[in-house]
């Protein structure tokens, strides 16, 4: 709860003094992390980094002498290695349900089996994307499969050709559902044109172009191929093996990189850079081939961009999946709890014991996938088993990319490696997962990276949202709680309600249909819960510190008080969402806090503190009817042993150190729910 940010509004305080008190405050002081050192994830420079030798050793080969402009012809991969991430694998041979996977524009490469040899021709596959995307079935196992939806994404051309044929459209000519199969046409002339809507004709005036004869039949998936294709898909060239350019046969045998044919070629005539061009579509197993008679020698049959289709359909979305927003309680009684390195089970009976059966639990991404290729759940595991077993709903927070995603513990790089993650936690615990924190006070430099970038945020919250849904329609999925700030300086921080405002008009509202609920963290300090600036604003009362400005501390910005969720609420109602809850996922007062950053706690007595919690959620219940989970920050982090009286987060707890209660969780406990 990065409640230091509060004190850049103290009047008289200088800059300098202030600095030292900002940081990261998301894990308690002390509790060790196991952040690894960097994995692979970029290059010196900058560049994206290969996931594997292996799959750097197959890109070299083909696509380096293109890079290196020693060949002048098409990718069969693409320019750069992309997206790396752990994927579902549910027969993966070591158990682990997972696999490393990196995407081309081109294509996915995938290891399934890290135990053979890097030497095995099929060491290294790149999976059928385009059965998946044209049947809508993904692929997760050797025979298993969830259920989506055709990809209604161009098979070739502009992504945002409103007419070009996508690969739903090729569902009713292709084999993906059920053999379609076609007579040997050797000899004859591709003609054949095909609609978006899947309909297809016969087009004799495509007979002027080139190379459309049909030169080869596939007897095993009974397709024919042009010659276009089949002189490119059997083209020699120049290649590099181990350093050395030589001339080989790109592809052996034919159908390794493509997969077989699936269909009969196309024509559809697709936007190409805005401009409607003429072009020749065949889908293969793994791959879709391209012709376009008009481009140089060389790039007149190109790769599809499958690659990036098929990540972009497999991790994107188009929100509002299901019983589109899902809510909670009004309200919902939860705590902010830490259950690692402690007696879970104990944390949860106390926080049952108040009547409180939501809890909120951070989870560092960085701690559970150390590199690309796998995640370790045997931290999370025994946590989410235990929330289960109390009867609990649990809340998890998700913050701070490994090294290898994202710099300074901020937002990735790349939101795809996000969503992989998302997903991957979402199936694992479905169900048993009560609701998704997308990020924490991503308003807040120190939890982005760095910088406050709202662009990024909502591209996180779009993919996150989207990758949880595929895995589990019935979770709650709520936006980061934004940290109640004056300032706006990227650099520092940003107004909550003034990013809340930025975020509804970024790309025309389009974050409106990737959360269930808003998630928001309203301020406190030395002010009680009905007190508001500048109408009833609180009584500026210093400690012994800044008693030369008593009467002005902590009082001249409506971020230092709990009705700033008032401020938020009538920027949602003002946007079109007054049907959406909001979720507080920290709130809460402090007592004497020794911190720096946080002295505002040493005019808060533990009645005060008990008082303002219980008047919190009185108003939460009677004023507020847009409440919904309410938690309080924190219950138990004063139990942990590695953090001392002198840490910012103990004097928040509503328990002491050895689990008695303080007044605030008496009172939270005799409180009418």
């Amino acid at each position: 709860m990065n409640k230091r940010l509060s004190a850049w509004l103290v009047p008289g305080l200088a800059l300098a003094a202030l600095l030292p008190s900002l940081g990261v405050a998301a894990q308690p002081a002390g509790v060790p992390a196991t952040h690894p050192a960097a994995a692979p994830g970029t290059a010196p420079g900058g560049a994206p980094a290969f996931g594997d030798p292996t799959f750097q050793r197959l890109w070299t080969r083909t696509d380096q002498p293109v890079a290196s402009h020693q060949t002048a012809r098409s990718w069969f991969w693409g320019p750069t290695p992309g997206t790396m991430m752990s994927e579902t694998y549910t027969d993966a041979p070591d158990g682990s349900g997972q696999r490393l996977v990196q995407y081309f524009d081109k294509s996915r490469m995938e290891i399934n089996d890290p135990s053979k040899s890097p030497s095995d021709p099929f060491y290294v596959t790149n999976g059928l994307l385009t059965v998946e995307l044209i049947s809508g079935k993904m692929q997760i196992g050797n025979s298993t499969f969830e259920t989506r939806h055709p990809a209604e994404i161009p098979v070739a051309g502009d992504y945002n050709d409103p007419n070009a044929p996508t690969y739903a459209s090729f569902g009713s000519v292709s084999n993906v559902n059920g053999t379609k199969p076609s007579p040997d046409h050797t000899g004859q002339q591709a003609t054949q044109v095909i609609h978006k809507d899947g309909s297809t004709a016969n087009d004799p005036g495509k007979s002027v172009y080139p190379k459309i004869d049909y030169v080869y039949y596939d007897t095993v998936s009974q397709h024919n191929i042009p010659r276009a294709f089949w002189e490119f898909l059997n083209q020699q060239g120049p290649v590099n093996v181990d350093g050395t350019v030589q001339n080989e046969q790109l592809i052996n045998p034919w159908f390794y990189a493509s997969g077989r044919p699936i269909s009969e070629p196309y024509w559809a005539n697709v936007l190409i850079n805005g401009k409607p061009t003429d072009t020749l579509i065949q889908a293969y197993e793994r791959r879709v081939l391209t012709y376009v008679p008009t481009n140089s020698a060389g790039f007149q049959v190109e790769m599809g961009n499958i690659g990036l289709h098929y990540r972009d359909w497999r991790y994107g979305g188009p929100g509002k999946v299901g019983s589109f927003p899902l809510s909670g309680p009004h309200p919902g009684y939860g705590f902010n709890v830490w259950l690692f390195d402690t007696d879970a089970n104990r944390v949860l009976q106390v926080a049952k014991a108040a009547g409180f059966t939501w809890v909120r639990q951070q989870v560092v991404w960085a701690d559970y996938q150390p590199t690309p290729g796998r995640i370790k759940w045997d931290r999370l595991d025994p946590i989410v088993a235990a929330a289960q077993a109390n009867g609990v709903q649990l809340i998890l927070s998700v913050v701070r990319s490994p090294a290898w995603a994202g710099p300074n513990g901020g937002m990735p790089d790349d939101k795809f490696t996000f969503a992989g993650f998302m997903y991957q936690m979402a199936k694992r615990y479905q169900t048993k997962v009560a609701a998704y924190e997308i990020w924490n006070e991503e308003n807040y430099a120190a939890e982005s990276g760095g910088t406050v970038n709202l662009g990024q945020y909502v591209n996180l919250l779009q993919v996150g949202y989207s990758a949880i849904k595929y895995a589990d329609p019935t979770v709650v999925v709520m936006s980061g709680g934004l940290t109640p700030v004056g300032l706006n300086d990227p650099k520092i921080a940003v107004n909550d309600v003034e990013y809340l405002k930025q975020f509804y008009a970024y790309q025309g509202g389009v974050a409106k249909s990737y959360y269930d609920v808003l998630g928001a963290h309203p301020g406190s300090n030395n002010n009680s819960p009905d007190q508001k600036w500048p109408d009833n604003p609180g009584n500026g009362h210093c400690p012994d510190i800044y008693k030369n400005l008593e009467g002005t501390c902590w009082r001249n910005d409506n971020s230092f008080y709990f009705r700033r969720v008032e401020d938020l609420r009538a920027v949602m109602e003002a946007n079109g969402e007054a049907n959406k809850q909001m979720w507080l996922t920290e709130f809460g007062w402090s007592t004497y806090n020794y911190a720096p950053g946080y002295e505002y706690g040493q005019v808060i007595t533990a009645q005060m503190q008990a008082d303002y919690l219980v008047r919190a959620f009185q108003k939460g219940k009677n004023d507020y009817p847009w409440m919904g989970v309410m938690c309080v920050w924190n219950l138990n982090f004063s139990t942990l042993p590695n953090l001392s009286d002198q840490d910012e987060k103990v004097p928040w707890s509503v328990i002491n150190r050895d689990y008695s209660p303080r007044l605030a969780y008496t009172a939270l406990q005799a409180m009418p729910k």
